[in-house]
């Protein structure tokens, strides 16, 4: 067992937790499930061959629910970690820092992911499939409200986790006392701005972004009730409050999906964002007993940034050269595995680690 802050001990295994849960979605279902999506990413000829057997297990879940089981985990514990960070710092202190946190390890993630894609392209003879445009609208996190398609395949979500940042800003004062009425305002008026922009008949080019932004209100509003959860963990809120809050908020995030673009998958993604809760709370509930996180998950939880923006197309890339070179499915998945897992580690000790402690030696301070 590896040591933990008492604190967040629970909210640290349920990140190493999240981020299997994804990888294992991308490698074991989504590569074979979705074979044109993923041999357009990585330019390469659609894989033909057989599938490993271990697709059969998702098979008996629902659709896409390893995906979308870990993203909910991940929003959940930004929505419960991230407002902590405005407790003692000022706005500028905490902008610095998510900027330090977040940026350079992604930034160095994609050129990962597009140094593999570039060399599963060559080797097929075909080009790059990502131009300039889309790699700076990527390091900007708004190619979805350009309309450009993603070349990692796990933007969308970070795009969402930075446009929450930008909230926690506007929403400073109200995060630091924890209270939750704040909270449940910003999910009806994101509610409310959702509904608007999917009623208005835009423009063709700005639909889309339209369409992304609320897709953004909707995840955050998710995100909003692990913020509820801070705010009982602090006990700035009582119960009652809180669980009047959150259940309020997670009506509004189910209203939203109903009526946004991905309203056709509504029923499996919110039986894999209401497992995600479940095991979120009755974590929660005994967060003083969890004391340690087990070895494996800390190790996961250590990696789990860097090993999210690496892993999905460049995982997909290793993949189809792996298969292309007559390599077994399933040894193709475990070295593809271990290879997301050493580039992950190395981002973590050159990229992550140094930036994340210059992140907390120059944020503190400022209005």
């Amino acid at each position: 067992m590896a040591k933990g802050s008492s604190r967040i001990a629970f909210a640290q295994a349920l990140r190493g937790l999240a981020a299997l849960s994804v990888l294992l979605s991308h490698y074991t279902q989504h590569f074979w499930t979705n074979r044109a999506t993923a041999a357009a990413f990585v330019g390469a000829p659609i894989w033909e061959g057989p599938s490993p057997s271990v697709l059969a297990v998702h098979g008996w879940l629902p659709q896409g629910f390893a995906g979308h089981f870990g993203v909910a985990l991940f929003f959940l514990i930004s929505g419960f970690v991230v407002p902590f960070s405005l407790v003692g710092r000022g706005r500028a202190g905490f902008a610095l820092g998510r900027a330090l946190r977040i940026w350079p390890t992604y930034a160095l993630g994609l050129g990962v992911t597009m140094a593999a894609v570039w060399a599963c392209a060559r080797y097929f003879g075909n080009p790059a499939p990502f131009g300039t445009a889309q790699w700076l609208a990527h390091l900007f996190f708004v190619q979805d409200l350009l309309g450009l398609p993603t070349i990692d395949g796990i933007s969308w979500t970070l795009a969402i986790e930075v446009r929450f940042y930008l909230l926690c800003l506007l929403l400073a004062p109200a995060l630091r006392a924890g209270r939750v009425r704040p909270l449940l305002a910003t999910g009806f008026a994101l509610t409310g701005a959702a509904a608007v922009a999917g009623a208005i008949p835009w423009p063709p080019a700005i639909q889309a972004a339209m369409g992304e932004l609320a897709l953004s209100a909707q995840m955050i509003t998710f995100m909003l009730v692990g913020t509820v959860f801070g705010a009982r963990h602090r006990a700035t809120e009582g119960g009652p409050a809180c669980l009047r809050g959150g259940t309020l908020l997670l009506a509004l995030f189910a209203l939203q999906w109903a009526g946004g673009i991905m309203g056709q998958a509504i029923l499996p993604g919110l039986l894999a964002y209401g497992a995600a809760l479940a095991l979120f709370a009755a974590c929660f509930a005994a967060r003083h007993r969890v004391r340690r996180v087990p070895v494996p998950l800390e190790v996961l939880a250590r990696v789990s940034y860097p090993l999210y923006v690496v892993h999905g197309v460049a995982g997909y890339a290793v993949l189809r050269l792996l298969l292309e070179a007559a390599v077994p499915a399933w040894a193709a998945i475990l070295a593809t595995t271990a290879l997301a897992f050493a580039a992950a580690s190395l981002l973590h000790v050159l990229v992550e680690v140094p930036t994340q402690r210059a992140g907390h030696r120059v944020s503190r301070g400022g209005p």
